[in-house]
């Protein structure tokens, strides 16, 4: 099948959840002999040739950047960032194809016509719009990567500013419409989204991040942790979280323990006594092995904490918050152990405890190992689920024709 990716964010470097999440779906697709293309929006910076390795060269395509805004737009903005300022909640909200260019379209429907794809995979559901460019024969799939509707307000409500995206939940369903499947990430948002489509032809599969498995890493035998995550600041509170009321509860009894920080989560850390910042690390086994416990101690979020499936495919043992854990809530206890957010007690003592007993860490590493395996497994199934409905190529595909079930595990 020969399939299209459309994506405001770039593969390369992969130095973000979001990047690993869009890199390994597309490997995932071509390693099942799938045609993959890629076409993105250059909104962040990007290693050009890194994707073009990664694609081919005549399989990686640049769409249209929005254009600056104008005087209007300006003035809206402004007024935005005052209705912010008053805590006004429609504020935070955008119209769902707010920050899509109708030249990706035009750019789109030459594309399709210079390869006639079968399947078009659009990352996040404000890039809905861009199925538009594409015929009834095409294969419409929506990557979500997470919920969009009222985002806002899970940062809000953990006292922090709104980040990227958010529009109301009217206009998040509009985008899923657009969609024959719907990919939730994670289980909870697969059964919040099937409940709001109940009854449209669009199906939600769950497929949740794609481990990129390789062979379990042996942590390092000392009294570190590791952490690894974007600047995003949700990833920066956790960080200072730990580093200002876990690290000295362990450093009580451990004077010479050590958190490892890895990723562009080191730029937003000052330093501090115990922190030792690795900065981008291109195979995160390395930052693993450096390391005797992974800690996730994130304290808010939606969709699903990706490094922590990472870290458990490396055979990682880990110790997480409840926030940190959403979405594998139901590995806690087994592939993970999982403390309460703002437990910083409970938290030191269940890493000093891996910290203390070998057996322990290795015990609970081959369990985050096997049901990582067993998660990965799942979401391929899953995924195959979806483009196994597709007709060959060059046939009419009908939505409402399709037998396929919506799967929310």
């Amino acid at each position: 099948m020969k399939i299209i990716v459309i994506s405001p964010v770039p593969t390369d470097p992969v130095d973000a959840g979001n990047r690993a999440r869009i890199a390994t779906l597309t490997q995932e697709l071509t390693r099942a002999g799938h045609d993959v293309h890629f076409a993105c929006i250059p909104l962040e910076a990007f290693d050009e040739d890194a994707m073009r390795a990664r694609f081919g060269d005549d399989r990686v395509h640049w769409l249209p950047a929005p254009p600056q805004p104008g005087v209007t737009g300006r003035m809206a903005n402004t007024l935005r960032r005052a209705g912010r300022a008053l805590k006004v909640d429609a504020a935070y909200r955008w119209p769902l194809d707010a920050w899509y260019d109708e030249a990706c379209t035009a750019a789109l429907r030459k594309l399709q016509a210079a390869h006639r794809f079968d399947a078009v995979f659009v990352e996040y559901v404000f890039l809905s719009k861009a199925f538009e460019a594409f015929g009834p024969e095409v294969l419409r799939v929506l990557d979500t990567h997470d919920r969009f509707g009222l985002r806002h307000r899970h940062y809000l409500d953990a006292g922090m500013k709104p980040q990227w995206f958010s529009t109301t939940l009217a206009e998040e369903e509009r985008g899923f419409r657009r969609a024959d499947y719907v990919l939730a990430i994670q289980p909870t948002e697969a059964r919040d989204f099937a409940a709001r489509l109940a009854g449209a032809p669009a199906r939600v599969l769950q497929v949740g991040h794609l481990i990129d498995i390789g062979g379990p890493v042996t942590p390092a035998d000392r009294p570190a942790a590791v952490f690894v995550g974007s600047s995003n600041p949700l990833n920066a509170m956790g960080a200072r979280y730990f580093i200002e009321r876990v690290l000295p509860r362990v450093r009580q009894q451990r004077p010479n323990a050590e958190l490892l920080l890895a990723g562009g989560v080191c730029d937003a850390i000052a330093d501090a006594p115990g922190v030792v910042k690795l900065g981008f690390v291109p195979d995160l086994r390395d930052a693993f092995a450096a390391a005797g416990v992974f800690v996730n101690p994130v304290l808010a979020g939606t969709g699903i904490n990706i490094k922590l499936l990472d870290a458990m495919a490396a055979g990682m043992p880990i110790v997480s918050t409840t926030s940190g854990a959403r979405g594998l809530d139901s590995y806690g206890g087994s592939a993970f152990l999982v403390v309460n957010d703002q437990d910083a007690e409970g938290f030191a003592r269940e890493t000093l405890c891996l910290m203390d007993d070998v057996d322990a860490r290795i015990r609970l590493g081959a369990q985050a190992r096997n049901a990582a395996l067993s998660w990965n497994a799942a979401q391929l199934a899953a995924l195959d689920a979806a483009l196994s409905q597709q007709a060959t190529p060059s046939s009419t595909f009908h939505p409402a024709s399709r037998s396929l079930e919506t799967i929310v595990p």
